[in-house]
């Protein structure tokens, strides 16, 4: 703020330049969300990696990393510009240059200044890395860098512009908000009905609860089935009759069912 005297009833055209007295300043920030935070950690617990793509300036862009946890202060992991990261991977005719995009995504965690392009690189460079086989077949070779998932990478995308919507198109699963557009909302595979991060752990949470139970079901159902087959077949050739009667069949499959 500032302050200057001036005469008459209107100040002149240049008022505003010349002639004013310090008085101080306001900055304005908009605080993370206080539940933010945790579920950034239990994403690291989950073996998920969370990466800030974002058009702030770099320096806005790591502080509010560091707030949710996405950086530390130990030097894990970087940021980079968007200007920065195309020179890095990209080819002189614009095309991914997969082995140098390799060599920079495990670490990467914040890019900063970055174009929608950008995000779509991301999506197609981690979909298309092998670095997975490095890391499960050869952890000697892979070294102390971030662990990272053991098979083909599963890319989850947010986003809530027109220019997002290839991205999340070609991810895995696209994540957008009730507020996006509509092509936005179109392009993706799921609608948060709040902005809030909470609600993508929680989704992934009860999707992999839905895989586990489904895993567990087959797993049973294959045992029991592949054992009354084994059983019954066995018994029809050396005993010329089945050991399981038909009643007993039944109340097999009815102790499955329930």
């Amino acid at each position: 703020f500032t302050a200057g005297d001036f005469e008459g009833d209107t100040p002149e055209d240049d008022f505003a330049e010349n002639n004013h007295v310090f008085m101080g300043f306001v900055g304005i920030q908009d605080p993370v969300r206080p539940e933010v935070p945790e579920a950034l950690r239990k994403c690291r617990r989950a073996q998920i990696s969370v990466m800030m793509v974002t058009g702030d300036h770099l320096d806005t862009a790591v502080a509010i990393a560091k707030q949710c946890s996405i950086l530390d202060d130990d030097g894990r992991f970087d940021a980079m510009e968007g200007a920065a990261f195309r020179e890095a991977v990209l080819n002189s005719d614009g095309s991914l240059n997969q082995a140098k995009f390799d060599a920079i995504w495990p670490t990467l965690r914040v890019l900063a200044r970055s174009s929608p392009e950008d995000k779509l690189t991301l999506v197609t460079g981690l979909q298309n890395s092998g670095l997975y086989r490095v890391y499960r077949d050869n952890p000697v070779a892979w070294g102390d860098r971030p662990p990272i998932y053991k098979d083909r990478q599963v890319i989850a995308v947010t986003g809530d512009g027109t220019n997002d919507a290839p991205a999340l198109s070609k991810s895995d699963v696209g994540f957008s908000m009730k507020e996006s557009t509509e092509i936005c909302k179109d392009a993706s595979d799921i609608v948060l009905l709040t902005s809030d991060f909470a609600n993508i752990v929680s989704a992934v949470k009860w999707g992999r609860n839905v895989y586990d139970s489904v895993a567990k079901f087959l797993q049973f159902q294959l045992t029991v089935n592949i054992a009354a087959i084994v059983i019954a077949s066995v018994g029809a050739i050396w005993l010329n009759r089945s050991p399981l009667q038909p009643v007993q069949m039944l109340w097999v499959n009815l102790i499955m069912d329930t």
